[in-house]
Order: structure tokens, then sequence, then C-alpha cells
């Protein structure tokens, strides 16, 4: 069957997907958000990325469709069989979106978002939860300071608590695993950005290095690379729709993405 998988570079959750399928060597074709079918609910029926068709199979939610893809074709290294590291990679998961994707909604976003000036359109009444986060986030006078407040809360919960034992990845784990992808698309990016200085972490300072080091890490992260320091020299739509299209142009380089 072949897949396709709706998402794009800006989208934290979308490039979660993206690396796994590359990790997995899984060939997809990159389908943009105007393609979602929200009438007929064939992709995602909040209207967000990432979602995918896999065949006739639709399926939406980043975790979910790494886990669904990992089971179908036994990326084991993501997805641990361990019945006690898998609960710790639910655990994050199931906690990451009240807590560690906050990060993103109180300080990129802020810094990405607000300064394309947007036109204002009706909120998904679907995504009450990070339209209110995105409403206190951009009412702030200065994000880097408030935003960054949040991100120390999150990065001091994860360095003490998620690097069980010191390992070298989240959850206790030897290799990266799907809670590891997640993090990263959140965290990830504010080394890029100049938003967050992760120095007081050492436990996360370690990880980011070896998330660093995976392979395509440059790939799906050159949106993130190309969009640089947002916070000396603020974004503009130039700026975010070229590092956008290079995201996309690195990764159908690879010879496993096609665009749709």
């Amino acid at each position: 069957m072949s897949l396709t998988v709706y998402g794009h570079p800006a989208s934290q959750p979308s490039r979660t997907v993206f690396w796994a399928c590359l990790l997995g060597g899984l060939n997809f074709t990159l389908a943009s958000t105007a393609e979602l079918n929200l009438d007929t609910g064939a992709t995602n029926p909040r209207g967000q990325v990432p979602s995918i068709l896999d065949g006739d199979y639709c399926l939406a939610e980043a975790a979910a469709i790494v886990w669904y893809l990992g089971e179908k074709h036994g990326w084991r290294d993501m997805y641990p069989e361990d019945l006690e590291e898998q609960a710790r990679v639910h655990q994050f998961i199931n906690m990451h979106h009240t807590l560690v994707r906050l990060a993103t909604y109180h300080l990129m976003a802020p810094h990405v978002v607000k300064p394309l000036a947007l036109p204002v359109s009706d909120p998904n009444p679907l995504s009450i939860f990070q339209s209110d986060a995105l409403a206190q986030s951009f009412a702030t006078d200065d994000p880097a300071v408030t935003g960054g407040e949040i991100v120390s809360v999150i990065s001091g919960f994860l360095d003490g608590h998620y690097f069980y034992d010191d390992a070298e990845f989240l959850c206790g784990g030897s290799q990266a695993t799907v809670a590891d992808l997640i993090c990263y698309s959140e965290i990830g990016q504010f080394t890029y950005a100049n938003l967050f200085d992760f120095t007081p972490y050492p436990k996360i300072s370690r990880w980011l290095k070896a998330m660093q080091q995976l392979p395509f890490h440059d790939v799906v992260h050159t949106y993130n690379i190309e969009l640089g320091d947002i916070r000396t020299s603020p974004n503009n739509m130039a700026r975010f729709l070229s590092a956008s299209e290079k995201c996309i142009e690195a990764m159908v380089s690879t010879g496993l993405v096609s665009r749709s």
C-alpha cells in the first residue's frame, strides 16, 4: 500500500512522523495541509497535521501514527517490545501534550508565527487548548522571558525525571524511541532559534547532542536550521517559506520522499 503523510516542516508533530519514516526506511508521499479532506474525515477530522493515509486507512496524531507504522514495519528500536520500557514511553507520550508541548506554544510560536501577521481567521473549535495557549503567549510583551520561564520548568522536569539511571536517551532507552523523537521536535528547535540556553541542564544538553547524531537529523530539521536565529533577527514570511521549501527539498533528496 502507498503511504501519504499530510504534514508541514514547521509542524513539530509532523517532523516526528517524517523522522520516524526516514529512520525506518519507509517511502512516503508528502501532501500539503491544503489537501486535508475535512468533509469526509479521510485524514484528520480536527483539521490539523500530521495525518496519514496508508492505502485506504486513515490515522491522525503523531504518537499514534508512529506507533502504528512501527508495529506494522517492526521498528523495535523506536518502540521497544519490553513491557516496562513501553510503559515508560507511553508515560511520556501521555504527559507530553499538557507539558512539553507548551514549550512550542509559549516560546517558539510567538517568535515564528506572530511576526508573520497572518490574517485573523475563525479559531478551530476542536483546538481549544492550542488556541488558548497561543492567545496567552501572543499577548505577552516579552515572550522570550515568559516563554523562557515555561521552558525552564519543562527542562528541569525532564532533566530530573526522564533520564533513568543517567541513560543517554529518554525513558531509560539505550536507543532513541518515539518519546525522544516527539520530545526533540519541541525542545531541539530552540538551539537553532537562539531562544533558550540548555547549559544548566546537563542531561538534556547531552541528549540534544546525541539526537543530533541520529541519521536524517539535519534533513528533517532543515527548516529549523534555515530559519536560524529568530530572537535577534525576527522572522518574516519570505524566510519562513524559504526554510519550509528547503526542508521539503532535503527530504525529497533522500529518495524516500516524493511530493504529491
